[in-house]
């Protein structure tokens, strides 16, 4: 059952099929919010959507395709969130993209690909949703960040690299 500190707000979350976006959804959700989760396979939401029901009672997670790395993706995907919710309250940076290389062997692709998901993905979201948030001249955002955006770890300097970016993006 919902507590509804949240009840009647919007929060639209990336990244919420596993981890830290996972359990923020199943909470915002459990705390009343209409939950809207963006991820690159719907598919792989099922299991979260079933433990949702099973605490909540209820549906409470919406699932929208969205590819961080795609800027018509993201387009579409905000046009189709402000379609269906024009009162966005929260939106999580959640999403990101990881792995383990030295660089040494990392291809112009692999860092790519973890920028483009990781910074550009976060900050064009960010500016999607921005621009709404303006208007209203309300909601808060919230940028998932790193520890290794500060400190160095083998063979992950794509996603340090990504994660400083995001903590500087989310300064400005």
């Amino acid at each position: 059952m919902a507590d509804s500190s949240l009840e009647g707000r919007v929060a639209l979350v990336t990244g919420a099929n596993t981890g830290i976006g996972k359990v923020t959804a199943l909470e915002l959700a459990r705390r009343g919010a209409r939950v809207i989760v963006g991820v690159r396979s719907p598919d792989k939401m099922e299991p979260v959507l079933a433990e949702s029901r099973a605490a909540i009672g209820r549906d409470a997670i919406e699932v929208l395709p969205v590819d961080l790395a795609d800027f018509a993706s993201i387009q579409a995907f905000a046009a189709n969130v402000l379609t269906q919710a024009p009162a966005l309250h929260l939106l999580i940076n959640n999403a990101g993209l990881g792995g383990t290389k030295a660089l040494v062997d990392m291809t112009d692709e692999e860092w790519s690909r973890v920028l483009d998901i990781t910074l550009t993905g976060t900050m064009r979201m960010t500016r999607a949703m921005l621009r709404v948030m303006q208007g209203r001249k309300a909601g808060v955002i919230v940028n998932n960040a790193s520890v290794l955006g500060w400190r160095a770890q083998p063979d992950q300097c794509h996603y340090a690299a990504a994660k400083a970016g995001v903590m500087a993006l989310t300064r400005c």
